[in-house]
C-alpha cells in the first residue's frame, strides 16, 4: 500500500511543477484481484492531495465501463437501458413523423449509443448482444408500422456493423500501422528451418492480452479475417 501512495505523491509533485491541477473528487480507483471473492479483502487507503480515493466496483473510462473482473457486464446493462429509454422518446413523437423520419431519428439517436466502442462487444455472451438486437427490432417494427412501409432489410444487423468496425481496427493495425495500435502487433517470426504449411504472412497477427476472464479486446475472427482478407 505504501508504494501506491508514494506513486500518487510523485504524481502530485509532477503536476505541481508543471502547473497541472488534479481533481481528487473525479479520480476513480478499481481493485483487480487474482482471486474470485474479494468481499473479505481489506480496502486500501489511497490518498491523493490529502483526500481519500474510494474503491469502486466498476469504473468508466471514456464511456466504457468495466468491473473488478475485467468484464463489460455493467457496461452492457447500462447501454441497453439507455437505448430503451431513447427509443421510448422516439416512440412518443413517432406520430409526428413518417416512416423515414422515425428511421432517421433512430439511426441518429439510438443506434450510435449501441455502437459506441464496438470492440467492447466483440466477445460478449450472446445474451448481451440479444438485448441490443431486441431494441433494434422494436425500432424496425415502429418504422414498418407507418406508411410507406420499408423493406425488411432497411436495418443493417448490428453484428454486421460490429464486425466491420472490428475489421477497420485490424486494417489500421496491420496495414496502416497506426501508432497507438502498434503495441498489439506481434513481431515478425523467424523463418522456418524446414518446409511448413504456415502462410508467409503469418506475422500479420495481433496479441490478445492475458486475463482470467472470458472477455478480451479482440476475438480470433478479427485477426484471421484481417489476415486472409487484406492480402
Amino acid at each position: 500500500m505504501c508504494h501506491i501512495n508514494l506513486a500518487l505523491d510523485n504524481i502530485v509533485t509532477w503536476s505541481s511543477r508543471r502547473q497541472v491541477s488534479l481533481a481528487p473528487d473525479k479520480t476513480q480507483a478499481l481493485l483487480i484481484p487474482r482471486r474470485q471473492d474479494i468481499t473479505n479483502l481489506p480496502a486500501p487507503d489511497m490518498q491523493l492531495e490529502g483526500r481519500s480515493v474510494p474503491l469502486h466496483r466498476s469504473i468508466s473510462i471514456l464511456g466504457v465501463e468495466f468491473d473488478t473482473g475485467l468484464t463489460f457486464t455493467s457496461h452492457s446493462r447500462r447501454v441497453a437501458i439507455n437505448s430503451v429509454r431513447r427509443l421510448s422518446c422516439v416512440r412518443r413523437i413517432s406520430h409526428l413523423l413518417d416512416a423515414k423520419g422515425v428511421e432517421v431519428l433512430y439511426k441518429a439517436q439510438v443506434r450510435p449509443l449501441m455502437e459506441y466502442s464496438p470492440l467492447a462487444w466483440s466477445s460478449c455472451p450472446p445474451s448481451y448482444l440479444a438485448t441490443l438486437d431486441r431494441v433494434q427490432r422494436r425500432a424496425q417494427r415502429l418504422v414498418n408500422g407507418k406508411p410507406p412501409h420499408f423493406a425488411p432489410d432497411s436495418f443493417q444487423p448490428l453484428q454486421e456493423r460490429r464486425d466491420v468496425a472490428g475489421l477497420c481496427v485490424m486494417h489500421k493495425t496491420l496495414n496502416l500501422h497506426t501508432p497507438h495500435l502498434a503495441a498489439i502487433k506481434l513481431p515478425r517470426p523467424p523463418p522456418p528451418l524446414h518446409s511448413t504449411l504456415v502462410p508467409s504472412y503469418r506475422q500479420e497477427q495481433v496479441t490478445v492480452p492475458f486475463s482470467r476472464t472470458e472477455h478480451h479486446l479482440y476475438v480470433p475472427s478479427y485477426p484471421a479475417t484481417a489476415v486472409y482478407g487484406t492480402n
